[in-house]
């Protein structure tokens, strides 16, 4: 498995995977823009069968934010996520960020097991911040 900037050729793939794993998936457009965005970068995680994941960050001054990762159900289990995670901190470490935030859904246990074995701390909570259904989102962050 490799993990590398995602091209736009990706972005059609990238965004089924968001589709199948998320209620406020992100579409093509949403990757162009991110990856047109000179405060971003879009990873890609690739096997021998193509994109097996992704990671967006966005970063500026000493922060940078996770809005959206995601790993296609099929390659779930192989430590895609963690991949993801460690090379996306290293890339907005780079930009000179000192923390990474995100945030994830309480009930989202898989996710929290991740982001928790990956050094991420909770910071907080947004109230209803998900819909479909309405749910609050813990804010993570991690040094970096």
């Amino acid at each position: 498995m490799t993990v590398k900037v995602a091209e736009k050729n990706d972005f059609g793939a990238l965004a089924a995977i968001s589709l199948a794993s998320m209620s406020e998936p992100w579409s093509v457009a949403d990757f162009v823009a991110a990856s047109e965005n000179p405060f971003a970068i879009v990873l890609k995680a690739e096997d021998e069968n193509g994109p097996a994941g992704y990671a967006v960050g966005y970063f500026a001054a000493d922060e940078a934010e996770l809005p959206s990762i995601a790993v296609k159900a099929s390659c779930r289990g192989r430590g895609i996520g963690s991949r993801l995670l460690s090379e996306l901190s290293d890339a907005v470490r780079e930009k000179g960020a000192s923390k990474l935030f995100l945030e994830v859904r309480e009930s989202n246990e898989a996710a929290l097991a991740l982001y928790q074995k990956n050094g991420f701390i909770t910071a907080g909570v947004r109230k209803r911040f998900y819909r479909d259904p309405d749910e609050d989102a813990y804010v993570m962050m991690r040094l970096l």
